[in-house]
């Protein structure tokens, strides 16, 4: 499997929107950084969960009243070189979340 990554360096560092962030947290969307090795340095993918606070990160969870949510992971399709460019990109993607969904 090929993977394309990207190195933002030559864009404009995107600047942290903390509406776009609350309004994530506020409307049950987790996104986070994914390594691609088990050394937590080098290349990168964000992932995103729909549902992903109620489910505490996990692809189910029971409530307490027999309830059940599910939510599935799903990565960005860009590989970025390194943590710096990959949540260049997430404080980006909060406001198209916001966008899409809000």
């Amino acid at each position: 499997m090929k993977m394309i990554m990207k190195n933002k360096k030559n864009t404009k560092k995107k600047s942290f929107n903390s509406d776009d962030f609350n309004w994530c947290i506020q409307n049950d969307f987790q996104v986070y950084l994914v390594c691609l090795n088990h050394t937590g340095k080098g290349p990168h993918r964000v992932a995103v969960r729909r549902r992903g606070i109620s489910c505490e990160g996990k692809d189910k969870h029971v409530l307490e009243d027999g309830t059940e949510i599910t939510s599935t992971e799903t990565l960005s399709k860009e590989t970025f070189k390194n943590q710096k460019d990959a949540t260049n990109y997430m404080y980006e993607l909060y406001g198209i979340l916001r966008r899409n969904y809000g």
